[in-house]
This record gives C-alpha cells, sequence and structure tokens, in this order.
C-alpha cells in the first residue's frame, strides 16, 4: 500500500492539512441583502416544529384552514381590516353606530350570530334603547347586521367572520351532543337559502363609498332648525 507521503509526491495539490472553505461569491451591485438568519433554516428545523408530544390515550386531527371566497371579491382576514377601514369611515359621524358594530363583532358566536336584545346592547354601550334602534335599522339596510329573531342577530360572513364549530343535536340514539364546523362558504350558502333573511343581506356584494354618505336624518334636521334661527 501506498503511504502518506506517495500520495503527496504523485498528487502535490493533495496535502494533510484540511482545506480551507471555499469563498464566498460577491454579491452583484445592488443585489438586496441576504435574508437574517432563522431558526427555520437550520436542518430539520421545521421538523421538529411539526412535532406534537400527545398524553398517552389522546390523539389528534389536522384540518386546513378556515375556507374564505375573500372580502367582496379581495383578501380576507377573520375581522376584514377591510371592513374596519369602512366602518371608520363610514360613520365618522355616528359614534354610537360605530360602537355598536364594533361591540357585536367583538361579542359574536362562531357563525356570527349575536345574541343579545336591543336593551342588553344599549345597556352595554350605555345608550338610549332608541339610538340601537336607530342603528341597527341603519346597518341592516345597509346589508350589515340582519335580525333573525328577536334578541338574535347576524353578522355579514362577507365582512366580519368568526368561525369555528357550533353545537348541532345529536343523531337519534346518542345522548352526546355533537358540533358542526362552520366556514365562511358554508354560511353564506346557508345565507342564500334562507327565505327570512332580507334581499340586501342575502345578495350583498359591494357596500356605499363613505364620501357618498348621506348626513343623518336627525342631525340635518337639526342644522335646518339652526339655519332656520340663523335668518329668523
Amino acid at each position: 500500500m501506498l503511504d502518506l507521503i506517495d500520495l503527496q509526491e504523485r498528487n502535490p495539490a493533495m496535502t494533510a492539512q484540511p482545506q480551507q472553505q471555499p469563498r464566498r461569491r460577491q454579491a452583484a451591485p445592488g443585489a438586496p441583502p441576504p435574508p437574517p438568519p432563522s431558526a427555520f433554516r437550520a436542518p430539520g428545523a421545521l421538523r421538529r416544529a411539526n412535532l406534537v408530544s400527545l398524553p398517552e390515550g389522546y390523539r389528534a386531527s389536522v384540518e386546513p384552514p378556515v375556507t374564505s371566497d375573500g372580502f367582496l371579491g379581495e383578501d380576507f382576514v377573520m375581522d376584514s381590516q377591510a371592513f374596519l377601514c369602512w366602518l371608520s369611515d363610514y360613520y365618522r359621524d355616528d359614534i354610537v353606530t360605530l360602537r355598536l358594530i364594533l361591540r357585536m363583532m367583538g361579542i359574536q358566536k362562531p357563525g356570527g350570530t349575536v345574541e343579545a336584545t336591543q336593551s342588553q346592547l344599549a345597556d352595554m354601550l350605555k345608550v338610549r334603547q332608541s339610538q340601537i334602534s336607530r342603528s341597527l335599522k341603519d346597518t341592516g339596510s345597509l346589508g350589515v347586521t340582519a335580525r333573525i329573531k328577536p334578541g338574535l342577530y347576524q353578522l355579514h360572513p362577507r365582512l366580519s367572520l368568526r368561525g369555528g364549530r357550533v353545537p348541532v343535536e345529536p343523531k337519534p340514539g346518542t345522548r352526546a351532543q355533537g358540533t358542526l364546523k362552520v366556514d365562511q362558504l358554508s354560511l353564506l350558502d346557508a345565507i342564500e337559502d334562507n327565505p327570512d333573511l332580507p334581499e340586501v343581506f342575502k345578495e350583498l356584494r359591494q357596500l356605499p363609498k363613505p364620501s357618498q354618505k348621506p348626513p343623518r336624518e336627525d342631525k340635518a334636521r337639526a342644522r335646518a332648525r339652526a339655519e332656520r334661527d340663523e335668518t329668523s
């Protein structure tokens, strides 16, 4: 067998010292900087992140994310950012209605239902019940909300969606009450098939531009009275 000296004599480029790391190529002028180091780029990091340890006797299932057909044709999030921006602009002169919709979004149950009477909503916001009635009438005329029955309202799932599971009646012969996963597409289908809901709620495709919002009737009347008092 040839020893190390013989190999080095036959191949002068071969040495007993470890070779140096090859030089990295210089980035081209104007090229974006390399991404910062990340723990997720470490070998096996993603595999470790996807491992879940379960107690003995337990099991888990994996479900896809909640489906969505978008916020009026655009990108969609659970409480739509586009809808929140529209609310802040459209109801800039109607703080009660703005607060009411935000509160309803906060207390909605999976599926977008809000179980509260007008009196209870008025107590939450510390306003008169007549103001809640006026606000719900206004949002109902736009298709933002719908009255299912006394004490039960529905937020439109195109605007604000709270997914999750809702209880369903147990199957015949079973005692345990089951649950049903709700998502945006199934809610929209249910709305279209519900003859008791108003058409403006069922057919919501766009919202009026805040710049085209007519003045509130009570404020318009107050402004007219002030103008009459000035001229008299």
